[in-house]
């Protein structure tokens, strides 16, 4: 999978090679789910541009921006520090190109992403590194981070190591030393206290719209419809594995409820509280791939956030060193000058747009299978998924990946 996704961000065509791009070996989660073969009598006759991809992020009708994405997902948050700026600013380049979202992190918004301000949400996490009311009022999306999906109820840490002068002057703090974002915010014991919150950045900026990010607990589907009554319009749930290369395995396998759980709980429950059209439900964690944002979607998101693929598209190899200041050995998670110069801005657009123009028609082709023209008519139609868990071994044969395109010589 790794190297299908390095072929189409080369090229931006899904692999000519005999390459599994739409399923991993996690032993579970989405690569256990597969789509229903779909009634030849439905297929539509139409091209890729006929087909809307489009995610609409406020759905509360209040007034504020109407902010329409061309795609059904955006970029996760990798603060400065973590992640190399030329990685970052790439991201914030490609998702300009794309008419969609990349997301600052927890680090601070660095100016070299003022040009592309549009397109890039702040966010505001336990820590409050580097949050200013100049880069609330600049953003388009402002995003509260509660918990992060992979280590909820830990925080978030980066070591000293990655503690730059650069680092430490946006976070505010001292050089080389290493730095951790509590759990949770220590202003924020209950539903009203949240409310706070959200009506803070709203009245610093009266034109963004709020999205509020939080793990999947047990309850996910109360803390949403919390969020969803404290005036959030995006409600961002993250499953275990999400969002950092440097979480330990013990939490990513342990403590959060998997995404592929969490999602269709939560759009029953904001259905069944009359709500669900009023709000956009955002998933996140483990999401790899152009057929695992489909499934997301039809198991009751609107759209996803992507994070690791984005890295992958870079050739990040995913040797897990993302924490150490030298440990990446392509510069994508490095602060050392001389790694991250092995990255430039325009590569970094360049392999991201690649990616997604192949991602998009992958989308296009499962949507005309079906008949639809959107992929809006996509969510909530779990009824269009199989598990392999519950079929026998004959049926469970049927729904084993064809080969790809494949050269022959």
């Amino acid at each position: 999978m790794i190297l299908g996704h390095w072929e189409m961000a080369e090229t931006g065509e899904l692999p000519l090679v005999d390459l599994e791009y739409s399923l991993g070996c996690s032993g579970g989660g989405f690569d256990k789910m597969r789509f229903n073969r779909p009634d030849p009598a439905a297929r539509l006759s139409c091209g890729d541009e006929e087909i809307d991809t489009s995610l609409a992020l406020n759905r509360r009708r209040d007034g504020r921006i109407e902010k329409v994405l061309s795609l059904p997902c955006y970029g996760g948050g990798m603060s400065f520090g973590s992640t190399a700026l030329s990685a970052m600013v790439g991201r914030a380049r490609a998702a300009k190109r794309l008419n969609t979202l990349t997301c600052t992190g927890e680090g601070g918004y660095p100016q070299e992403l003022s040009p592309y301000a549009d397109h890039v949400i702040t966010q505001v996490a336990t820590g409050l590194f580097g949050v200013r009311e100049e880069t609330i009022l600049l953003a388009p999306v402002i995003e509260f981070k509660y918990a992060q999906g992979a280590k909820p109820g830990l925080g978030g840490h980066l070591l000293g190591d990655k503690v730059t002068p650069e680092v430490a002057a946006i976070r505010e703090t001292v050089v080389g030393s290493a730095l951790f974002s509590p759990f949770p915010f220590h202003s924020v014991y209950s539903v009203e206290d949240h409310k706070k919150h959200v009506d803070w950045v709203k009245e610093i900026n009266p034109r963004a719209l709020v999205s509020v990010k939080v793990s999947t607990p047990t309850d996910v589907d109360m803390v949403a419809v919390g969020s969803y009554y404290a005036g959030a319009h995006i409600i961002h749930i993250e499953g275990s594995y999400g969002v950092t290369g440097a979480a330990p395995d013990i939490a990513k396998n342990n403590i959060a409820m998997p995404i592929a759980y969490a999602i269709p709980r939560v759009h029953r429950f904001l259905r069944d509280e009359g709500v669900r059209d009023s709000v956009c439900l955002i998933a996140s964690g483990g999401i790899r791939n152009a057929m695992d944002v489909a499934k997301a979607i039809a198991l009751g998101a609107d759209g996803v956030v992507i994070g690791t693929a984005e890295m992958v598209a870079l050739e990040c190899v995913r040797c897990g060193k993302c924490e150490s200041g030298r440990g990446c050995a392509r510069g994508i998670a490095s602060t050392d000058p001389e790694l991250s110069n092995m990255i430039t801005e325009a590569w970094a657009e360049q392999r991201i747009v690649n990616m997604y123009t192949a991602w998009r028609r992958q989308w296009c082709e499962l949507l005309r299978g079906f008949g639809m023209r959107s992929i809006r008519e996509l969510t909530g139609r779990s009824d269009l998924l199989v598990h392999l868990d519950y079929l026998d071994e004959e049926e469970r044969a049927r729904y084993q990946p064809a080969p790809s395109y494949r050269i022959v010589i």
